[in-house]
């Protein structure tokens, strides 16, 4: 479980108290510059925020834990605008996250270009330079290649589905509903009602000026009714 309590972040978001259960889908809405990706880059651990309150994962208080330790603990975050790394090629990426040698490093290269298959990337996409010449939507695609392949308990995505065309947010559709069957537990920034719908999410979350607001699937369907000066 991640909870998060008491939570105050620069002068963008205050009084945020969320409970994160395991093997859930959870998302997060809200009104633009309210603070949604500030959220997720607060608990992922980013170092130029100023961060108050109590981040628990798995009764561990993670508050003062670096970016590397959360991350080892088993989250992952997949960013709004994914950045370019040249000279770095995205399987040496998972080679070096993961310490891969010998037969583990043929498996781990075999499972990473069925990924890449699986979601319409070119076949030598394990060999091109992360994020480096490629559109917003391969980008958003490499995030999902990460995530399926690395040790994560809880995946935290930024509007994953911004960049794709129709066919590949059916995709992401698909791996985020093959990847949370494991009861791991699933965060996602979302606006659109096709991906929400897709993923069916247990608990919608709406982050305001005076905290978060949690519901169910209710929740979402009433914001895309009438907006969120009413909720």
């Amino acid at each position: 479980m991640l909870k998060i309590k008491d939570l105050k972040v620069n002068n963008i978001l205050s009084n945020i108290d969320i409970s994160f259960e395991q093997g859930k889908t959870y998302v997060i809405m809200g009104k633009n510059g309210i603070g949604k990706s500030t959220l997720l880059h607060a608990i992922m651990g980013r170092p130029d925020l100023d961060v108050s309150g109590s981040i628990v994962l798995n009764n561990i208080d993670i508050s003062e834990h670096s970016v590397s330790d959360r991350a080892k603990l088993g989250l992952f975050m997949g960013f709004q605008s994914p950045t370019s790394i040249p000279g770095l090629s995205n399987f040496q990426l998972i080679k070096q996250a993961k310490n891969s040698t010998g037969a583990d490093l043929v498996q781990d290269l075999k499972q990473f270009k069925q990924l890449a298959n699986d979601l319409d990337l070119p076949s030598d996409w394990d060999r091109k330079s992360v994020n480096t010449e490629a559109s917003g939507g391969q980008k958003k695609k490499n995030e999902l290649i990460q995530m399926g392949m690395l040790d994560i308990n809880i995946a935290m995505l930024d509007e994953p589905d911004s960049g794709l065309d129709v066919d590949g947010v059916d995709s992401l559709i698909k791996v985020l509903n093959d990847w949370k069957q494991d009861h791991r537990t699933l965060i996602v920034v979302a606006h659109y009602e096709k991906l929400i719908s897709g993923i069916n999410p247990d608990v919608v979350v709406n982050i305001t000026e005076k905290g978060a607001i949690t519901g169910g699937r209710e929740l979402a369907d009433k914001i895309f009714k009438t907006g969120f000066k009413d909720v």
